[in-house]
């Protein structure tokens, strides 16, 4: 039997390795980076050494469009596995509701330029529930009463979909996208960052982290942009402090920056010590001390307002509803009957809902709008957010019958793109 690839070909990061595994093998940025009078193209993780890049990516707007740069990505993730794709067989994500014409793109990358023994192409809201264990109804009476429907919630980095789901298949008419995801906070932190301290703005993966590093869900907006400003004036501060990497031409050194996992510190944790740089900055060591080359930047109420766009598009200036607003309409688009358990049953997953408190946030805005009967349940899997939909896929490409899906080699090439 050959060996099963499990590809999550994301527009921020590609997670890859294999069937049956609970993690990915490597995770790395779905992107090549140039800079500007050299002509070498660093791929992936090789832009960790870089301070200063032009970042290129396969998708635009959600969609792979660019198959020649997707390759050359493939090829560098797929040396790090070790693989011949000769000798195996491929699961790997495409977008939700992708156009026939990049699917037949796809198809070719995967035959005619790796030329795979066999594969199959999946949507994540597909895969997603298999990384999340079946509940019962709401009220069940029977243990076998297990809830036939769920809503998918894939927050991704260029757009957010939410699909409603009855056994496995979409309700179409229920489906909903909304274009804001992690590239829209990112660009709104680095203009940030720029007018205020540092312009990041030829390293996009260094505002990710930061944004991941320092930012937070409110769960009580207004109240805690008010904190902000009070805890100041009491001589407090909810500020965030973050220590940028030093710039080293070690991959392995670099990469431990962005590779850490990491999540914002409980907002409510005072800080009472500043780091030692920082002290240093402020002037109380001695001024003959030799002063630290770290860089820091500091967050403030930027730590609340990026990531509530998510929720309140419009004080980004978007006309759009937020992402409880769609996981609603999405949900009262489908059949009466099915919208109970649709809210009972709703699965997240994509790494724009790793900041704090974002399940909460859903869970209060939800069960404020629905109606008071209703079982509300915003579920969270055991895995990193990002991970979520490379685990569904890794555990139902380890399950028996799975091949009986694939797509052979021999059988492509017969039936053409069809």
């Amino acid at each position: 039997m050959s060996k099963i690839v499990v590809v999550d070909n994301g527009s921020f990061s590609i997670k890859a390795g294999f069937a049956g595994e609970s993690l990915p093998r490597v995770c790395l940025p779905n992107c090549i980076g140039k800079v500007r009078r050299r002509e070498r193209i660093y791929t992936c993780d090789q832009i960790y050494t870089l301070s200063e890049y032009f970042s290129h990516h396969p998708f635009s707007e959600g969609l792979l469009i660019d198959t020649a740069l997707q390759s050359d990505i493939w090829k560098y993730t797929f040396n790090k596995l070790n693989i011949n794709p000769l000798e195996c067989t491929i699961l790997v994500t495409e977008p939700f509701l992708n156009p026939t014409p990049l699917q037949h793109s796809l198809s070719e990358l995967i035959f005619e330029d790796f030329q795979f023994e066999s594969a199959i192409i999946s949507t994540c809201p597909q895969l997603i529930p298999f990384a999340f264990t079946p509940i019962q109804i709401p009220n069940a009476t029977s243990e076998q009463d297990i809830n036939p429907c769920y809503l998918v919630l894939d927050c991704g980095y260029q757009c957010c979909n939410s699909v409603p789901m009855y056994q496995g298949t979409p309700i179409e008419r229920g489906c909903r996208r909304l274009d804001i995801g992690g590239y829209y906070l990112d660009l709104l932190l680095k203009n940030f960052l720029a007018y205020r301290q540092i312009d990041l703005s030829r390293n996009a993966f260094l505002v990710s982290k930061i944004k991941e590093i320092a930012c937070y869900v409110s769960t009580d907006f207004e109240k805690d942009l008010l904190q902000f400003s009070s805890d100041k004036r009491d001589g407090r501060s909810l500020d965030h402090w973050v220590k940028l990497p030093e710039p080293s031409s070690s991959l392995s050194k670099s990469s431990q920056f962005y590779n850490e996992e990491c999540i914002a510190p409980d907002p409510n944790e005072l800080i009472s010590e500043l780091p030692e740089e920082l002290v240093g900055i402020q002037g109380i060591y001695n001024k003959g001390m030799k002063m630290s080359q770290t860089q820091f930047v500091k967050l403030s109420t930027e730590r609340i307002t990026i990531p509530e766009i998510l929720f309140r598009p419009s004080d980004a200036g978007f006309n759009m509803e937020g992402i409880s607003e769609m996981v609603i309409t999405s949900i009262k688009s489908c059949p009466i009957h099915l919208q109970p358990l649709l809210a009972s049953n709703i699965l997240v997953s994509g790494g724009s809902s790793k900041f704090r408190n974002f399940h909460a946030r859903l869970q209060m805005d939800l069960t404020q709008m629905l109606p008071s009967g209703w079982e509300i349940n915003v579920r969270k899997a055991d895995v990193n957010p990002q991970y979520v939909a490379w685990s569904g896929a890794s555990i139902w490409s380890s399950s028996p019958g799975f091949m009986g899906y694939t797509t052979s080699r021999k059988q492509y090439h017969e039936t053409g793109k069809n």
